[in-house]
């Protein structure tokens, strides 16, 4: 498995490649009303709207600053920015290296994380976007596949 790594908050975080459409330089996105705290808005980058989150927010750890990058995945046709620091390179790991979080950490980053990684010294927490994915856009979901993202 390819694992990106990114600096959000001064932490290492990763996700795996294959979610991955592309990295982009961070673009102020206009803000939507009524939305979640994490949604700094929509912008059209080549004629698509994408909704941005900022990441930071999302995982309680203060808002990003106005530059970094923007990792666009795409989830059920759907292409969403997530706002991050920095993009540090691309890690192969087997599954067998992703160690399993336990009950001393909060619920939250248990919940939204598959593990942590080592590598070169260096601690990754491998988020599970498709957790993160589900619980800011639920509906487009159905109800056997919000079951089997929330039970895994």
């Amino acid at each position: 498995m390819e694992i990106l790594e990114f600096k959000l908050a001064g932490n290492s975080f990763g996700i795996p490649v294959e979610i991955v459409k592309e990295i982009i330089p961070y673009q102020e996105p206009t803000p939507v009303p009524d939305s979640k705290p994490c949604v700094e808005g929509i912008f059209m980058p080549r004629d698509v709207i994408i909704t941005a989150i900022d990441l930071s927010i999302y995982l309680n750890r203060g808002k990003t600053d106005t530059d970094g990058l923007f990792v666009i995945t795409n989830y059920h046709n759907l292409d969403i920015a997530f706002h991050v620091d920095a993009a540090l390179g691309i890690h192969r790991v087997e599954a067998s290296e992703i160690v399993k979080l336990d009950n001393s950490l909060g619920v939250d980053e248990r919940h939204i994380s598959k593990g942590i990684i080592r590598n070169e010294g260096t601690l990754i927490i491998v988020l599970d976007f498709n957790k993160i994915i589900a619980e800011l856009q639920p509906e487009l979901l159905s109800d056997e596949e919000m079951a089997a993202i929330m039970n895994s």
